[in-house]
């Protein structure tokens, strides 16, 4: 994993799996969840998928939810990792504004580059979004470091903003954040707009402006 000259990380997904039964589980497991949601998601679905038996998961998960506390680790974590190097350059400078820890933020999920990425993207803002209770509570506790530090931040660059409105503002903040990932495409799709050659480092910048400009206001 390497930073570039702006603090944001530019690194490269996990190298070719290996074709294991237990390797093509995960994989199988992340297009499953892609086209089907947590729910409907099914052991048996993978397996078929995976071209491998159900005994593959007994071998290496106890169940549905453990196996997907790493399939979605696998997809949390370089973004993550990505976020907090982003906070760690703004602590660094010892001085930063609301907009450059929304930039930051932004950023570090959406125009990371490397093997993968899209699908690791993918995953992620989707798995953020799952209705599923149990799905929630595996993201939850994945997301809740870097959310608590995005919010630590923030609220040091807005302390004039009451509880009511932080709470607010932070649902702005992450409103913006997530959206774009998971349903940017079939919004596009809607209005008829094409995402090709989509330039996501100026539309962090847009969205930053925005989103900070709300919040501000």
């Amino acid at each position: 994993m390497a930073t570039g000259a702006a603090g944001k990380l530019n690194f490269m997904a996990d190298a070719p799996l290996e074709s294991t039964s237990r390797e093509r589980f995960l994989v199988a497991a992340d297009e499953q969840f892609i086209e089907s949601g947590y729910d409907r998601c099914t052991i048996r679905a993978i397996a078929a998928r995976a071209g491998t038996s159900l005994a593959s998961l007994s071998r290496n998960w106890s169940g549905k939810r453990e196996l997907f506390v790493e399939v979605f680790k696998r997809h949390f974590d370089p973004i993550h990792a990505a976020q907090n190097a982003s906070f760690d350059a703004l602590e660094a400078q010892g001085n930063f504004s609301a907009r450059a820890v929304i930039a930051a933020f932004f950023g570090s999920g959406m125009t990371c580059e490397g093997t993968g990425m899209q699908k690791i993207r993918r995953v992620y803002s989707l798995a953020l979004l799952d209705p599923s209770e149990e799905a929630r509570a595996i993201t939850r506790q994945l997301a809740e470091p870097v959310r608590q530090r995005l919010i630590v931040l923030l609220r040091r660059c807005l302390p004039h903003l009451d509880e009511r409105r932080f709470f607010l503002a932070m649902n702005v903040v992450l409103g913006v954040y997530i959206y774009p990932l998971a349903r940017g495409e079939r919004l596009a799709s809607v209005m008829g707009y094409d995402l090709a050659g989509f330039d996501w480092e100026a539309a962090v910048d847009i969205l930053a402006d925005m989103a900070c400009r709300g919040i501000e206001g």
